[in-house]
């Protein structure tokens, strides 16, 4: 029995063992393809502008506002008058100024040259007189308004009409010893509808100059205007200070004020090298 047994342990021992799993094939060695990279440089940068139709831009809106005198609580007023007294019918202009912008209205005088621009509002104005075509325009009076200011003015135009004369010496101031030229001109004298002093020429007028002490004449004194309604003459400075000269016009003489006469002009200057 007991080598029965052996012998059964045996067997089991030799035939009942699991047999050995063989061990997996080898999977083939598997092949890559490399890849390549490729480089791609970006696309510049482009600027779209947008269309009116998709801007989301906002318009920019400029108010404007119209200047005006009022209405107000303050009132302008006075008189105007001429060399020969008050005078009616004269234009007054009224100009309010704000910055740069100027609203304007025109008063006209009425009896006695009196004149009133009432409910008006305050702030900077200036105000003239001035009556086409012979009268004015009056010194501006330039003047700050209160918002219920009561303002009077007695604004007096000069005349602007008649014979007009004028002088112009060049060099100004002429110099002694130095020559010189003295030119008169000769029109008549209106004002515009603006107020605006203007002088008509007058050709073919003869005219006489007649210099003072110390002032000589070096050309004819008798000369007749030209198209311009001017006449020129040559003279030269004896003494310094003078300044006078004498024109006649027909039967009438008027006196001119030059500038009065500088002293000569100095050499110049001798700039002196010494010898090494």
């Amino acid at each position: 029995m007991a080598l029965v047994g052996a012998l059964l342990m045996a067997a089991a021992a030799c035939g009942g063992s699991k047999p050995t799993a063989a061990p997996p094939p080898t999977a083939p060695a598997e092949t890559t393809t490399p890849t390549t990279t490729a480089t791609t440089k970006p696309a510049p940068a482009t600027t779209v502008r947008p269309t009116s139709t998709s801007s989301t831009a906002r318009p920019t809106t400029t108010a404007t506002t119209l200047l005006g005198l009022g209405p107000g609580n303050a009132s302008i007023g006075g008189t105007v008058s001429g060399p020969a007294g008050p005078v009616d019918g004269a234009t007054v202009r009224v100009e309010r100024i704000v910055g740069k912008a100027v609203a304007t209205t025109d008063v006209v005088t009425a009896g006695g040259g009196s004149w009133n621009l009432g409910s008006v509002l305050g702030g900077s104005y200036r105000v003239r007189a001035f009556k086409a075509p012979d009268l004015g325009p009056s010194p501006v009076e330039a003047f700050f308004l209160g918002a219920n200011d009561r303002k009077t003015f007695d604004l007096k135009m000069p005349g602007g009409g008649g014979e007009r004369l004028t002088a112009v010496v060049n060099p100004n101031p002429p110099r002694v010893d130095q020559p010189a030229t003295v030119t008169v001109q000769v029109g008549i004298g209106r004002v515009d509808d603006q107020g605006r002093p203007l002088v008509t020429p007058r050709p073919g007028v003869i005219l006489v100059l007649s210099p003072a002490a110390g002032i000589l004449l070096e050309s004819a004194p008798q000369a007749v205007t030209d198209g311009n309604g001017s006449a020129t003459w040559a003279i030269r400075c004896a003494a310094e200070g003078a300044d006078t000269i004498s024109l006649t016009v027909g039967a009438g003489i008027t006196s001119f004020k030059l500038p009065a006469c500088g002293p000569p002009v100095p050499p110049p200057a001798t700039t002196t090298t010494k010898a090494r």
